[in-house]
């Protein structure tokens, strides 16, 4: 559950920090796409694998239990490490500073990294359901 909750976090950074890159133009519109796509393959392998890896014989409810927790333990973590100190340090500082418009892109890409990994989440969950069945075999004609 720790560990799927973990590798949840690390999706949310590297989701969050591809965007972040892409909106500061670091990034044409071709390499935004292809690294979306290398990030969303690796993410979604290693917590196949993690999942995997965590007992083939565990019974879906516990599966699910699992996967429910560790997920909704990043998506309580991601806005409170990013968006709490970024709201106090917004009270602290004087408008001045700048950081008042800096906040709605940044909660917009903490929302679009939540979503990915929902995302990551659910097509992770449809590969280990569809590798189970298929270890299961045909079944034989009655």
């Amino acid at each position: 559950m720790f560990a799927l909750a973990a590798l949840n976090l690390l999706g949310a950074v590297a989701f969050g920090s591809l965007y972040a890159t892409a909106a500061q133009h670091l990034l044409t519109q071709a390499a935004f796409l292809a690294g979306l796509v290398v990030v969303f393959v690796a993410i979604t392998s290693l917590w196949v694998h993690v999942e995997r890896s965590r007992g083939p014989g565990r019974d879906p409810l516990s599966r699910a239990g699992r996967i429910a927790v560790g997920l909704v333990l990043a998506v309580i973590a991601v806005p409170g490490i990013v968006l709490m100190p970024l709201f106090w340090l917004d009270t602290q500082l004087p408008p001045e500073a700048g950081l008042r418009p800096l906040l709605a892109p940044v909660m917009a890409i903490v929302l679009i990294s939540l979503v990915l990994v929902v995302v990551v989440n659910l097509v992770g969950s449809i590969i280990v359901a569809g590798c189970a069945l298929a270890a299961r075999g045909p079944r034989p004609p009655r």
